[in-house]
């Protein structure tokens, strides 16, 4: 039974479920799609809580969904986290509304003017998972986690041309100095915040530079998650349905896309 209250507006029909979803454009349909997906697959729903809880709110406003409350019956559950939520439409049995919205999700990345859509999913998740990495550094390293979204928002014009294996390589590199810089001033928090931030600039920029000259192998100076890692559901969504063939998430830059999708739709019509 799905959960529903009253509405102010008219909420959409079952048989409207692909224009509807497709309306939400590529960020929140992947969203749901992955939430949807979320109830039978134990890991994370994204690569980071902050944008987890960001991503359930905007599906909230979209009214894809609601927080459902305790006498609510019918309530769908994801299996790795405390996440629940009523449909505010009954869309029919789970498995005929997964495979619409990835059938949904594959058309609309298809379409011409899908690459704004594509960087705008790559860029919330490894802007997360960067995020989420630098904290769970802090945390085995007596670091304060809270800087961590501080000192990626810093980051961000620092490191915007690097991707996101070699964000993880100076994460670790920083955490290091910034240990060494808060034992040597007294367990001072904002000392090794500093520190961290001086030391990732310089860093960056020697790989920025060392990059471009193409004086890097491919390898070099970039950090992965180890093979036991809990891909998170989202991601998972975004590597199988959206990132086009030939690029890598970790190893990559957005701003390959538009050749990578030109490439590909070249070599589809030949």
């Amino acid at each position: 039974m799905t959960c529903v209250r009253t509405q102010s507006t008219l909420l959409p029909a079952a048989r409207d479920l692909v224009p509807f979803a497709q309306s939400l454009g590529l960020l929140r349909l992947a969203a749901w799609y992955a939430l949807e997906l979320s109830t039978q697959v134990e890991a994370p729903f994204s690569t980071g809580a902050p944008l987890s809880q960001a991503l359930f709110r905007q599906l909230e406003e979209a009214r894809v969904l609601r927080t459902p409350s305790e006498h609510d019956s019918g309530i769908h559950r994801a299996l790795y986290e405390p996440l629940g939520w009523c449909h505010l439409t009954d869309w029919g049995e789970r498995f005929h509304l997964q495979v619409t919205l990835q059938a949904a999700l594959l058309e609309l990345v298809s379409r011409q003017g899908s690459v704004g859509g594509i960087v705008e999913l790559w860029e919330a998740l490894s802007t997360a998972e960067i995020e989420t990495y630098l904290a769970h550094l802090f945390r085995r390293h007596a670091l304060e986690p809270a800087n961590a979204s501080f000192i990626v928002h810093a980051m961000a014009n620092d490191w915007s041309e690097l991707s996101l294996a070699r964000k993880r390589y100076l994460a670790w590199h920083a955490t290091r100095g910034g240990t060494a810089a808060l034992l040597r001033n007294g367990m001072d928090q904002d000392a090794a915040r500093t520190a961290m931030l001086a030391e990732m600039r310089r860093r960056s920029r020697w790989l920025t530079v060392r990059s471009a000259n193409n004086d890097l192998s491919p390898e070099e100076y970039q950090f992965v998650p180890d093979p036991q890692w809990k891909k998170p559901v989202l991601l998972s969504v975004f590597l199988s349905n959206v990132l086009p063939p030939g690029l890598s998430y970790w190893a990559d830059h957005p701003s390959r896309l538009v050749d990578a999708i030109s490439r590909s739709k070249t070599s589809r019509k030949s």
